[in-house]
């Protein structure tokens, strides 16, 4: 199996569900995670622990509205993982949700890129779920897979043109499993910023754009 990515859906196989059940949760967890195997609802790869043997895969389940928004830490072995996924794309959301009149171009113009945009956070979750997680003070948290540093740059520039009547937040993908946030990035591009947190699988870390696309670029030359 190749290694997850932060925020990449994950399904339980029957054998995993098992040993996550199977262990010492309270009462509210345990419901919790039962409704999940029930209804076979998706957990999501979190920020990967640095382990030594046998090595252990952190996922995250973020429980709706009705269990106080709880959040749930689980580690499950590579085999108990039967398969994966995205969150829905934009498209899948926007008529419902956002029927504004600037979304469509938005997704047009990240068509022409050929950026995939999905929407996780409160919203990804409540179309994947059908459970309510949606507040009048949600944000839209949206993940734009970008192949590269000019692309990351038009998506990112396309995002702060999209006026929606709730705040649009999220991050900017990379191919190697890096991600930033796209605000922080715009205040780089604008000369507003050194520095950005930059996101990988394994943690976090502050770091200058400008040396990391020169890495990458090094890295990429024959």
């Amino acid at each position: 199996m190749h290694a997850l990515q932060r925020n990449q859906l994950v399904w339980l196989t029957g054998d995993g569900w098992q040993q996550v059940l199977g262990r010492d949760w309270d009462t509210q967890a345990h419901t919790i995670l039962q409704h999940w195997h029930a209804n076979q609802l998706p957990l999501v790869a979190c920020s990967q622990r640095v382990h030594h043997t046998p090595a252990t895969i952190s996922l995250g389940l973020p429980a709706p509205t009705q269990w106080g928004r709880r959040k749930l830490a689980l580690e499950v072995l590579p085999q108990e993982v039967g398969g994966t996924g995205l969150f829905p794309a934009l498209e899948q959301l926007a008529l419902r949700h956002f029927p504004e009149p600037g979304v469509s171009p938005f997704l047009a113009h990240m068509q022409a890129l050929q950026v995939p945009v999905q929407v996780y956070g409160s919203f990804g979750w409540q179309h994947l779920t059908g459970l309510d997680y949606v507040r009048p003070s949600s944000d839209l948290d949206v993940r734009a897979q970008v192949p590269d540093h000019a692309t990351a740059s038009a998506v990112a520039r396309g995002l702060h043109a999209l006026h929606l009547p709730l705040r649009v937040d999220g991050e900017l993908a990379f191919p190697d499993g890096s991600a930033v946030a796209w605000r922080e990035y715009l205040q780089w591009l604008d000369g507003k910023t050194e520095r950005v947190l930059l996101k990988t699988r394994t943690g976090i870390q502050l770091t200058d754009p400008a040396g990391w696309v020169q890495a990458r670029a090094e890295a990429c030359s024959p």
